[in-house]
């Protein structure tokens, strides 16, 4: 640190003086409600959350994790013992990119709007399973948004 001798020295020299600041937490004006997950099997930095257990077993979620390129993480709601939220997850597990399967079960996970943010994931919006399996406009758009978002790996 500089001392003010040192500061009023380069002041008259017309040199600025920088000086970092405190780290400030970043405010999420969505909080987090009290849903819980189970974590399936998978690696890597990606955590793709559905609303049942079996969304993460069908030939859709087998389509899903080979067009991303990687084993992602699959989760899915879960009320027991063994459940984390979805905050504890991604600061437990390192996750960088958090895609949530449709609005309404974001909405039972954040109360208001999804934000784009938790913690040090990105939280992307993702089409419903059942939209996706059902609509060709819902699996156009979750292609837009994993080109969109970074999703896909790059080979």
């Amino acid at each position: 640190m500089l001392d003010h001798r040192q500061r009023d020295y380069l002041a008259a020299m017309d040199i600025g003086v920088w000086s970092l600041r405190e780290a400030v937490a970043p405010e999420t004006d969505a909080v987090e409600s009290q849903a819980q997950l189970k974590l399936g099997p998978g690696s890597g930095g990606t955590l793709l959350v559905c609303a049942i257990d079996t969304d993460s077993a069908s030939r859709l979620a087998n389509d899903i994790s080979r067009v991303l390129g990687s084993s992602p993480v699959w989760a899915w709601q879960y009320s027991d013992s063994d459940a984390v939220n979805l905050t504890q997850a991604v600061d437990e597990n390192l996750f960088t990119t958090v895609a949530i399967f449709g609005e309404a079960l974001a909405g039972q996970f954040f109360g208001g709007a999804t934000p784009s943010h938790l913690n040090s994931a990105k939280l992307v919006l993702l089409p419903s399973m059942q939209d996706i399996q059902n609509r060709a406009e819902a699996r156009r758009e979750l292609w837009d948004i994993f080109c969109r978002s970074g999703m896909l790996e790059q080979g």
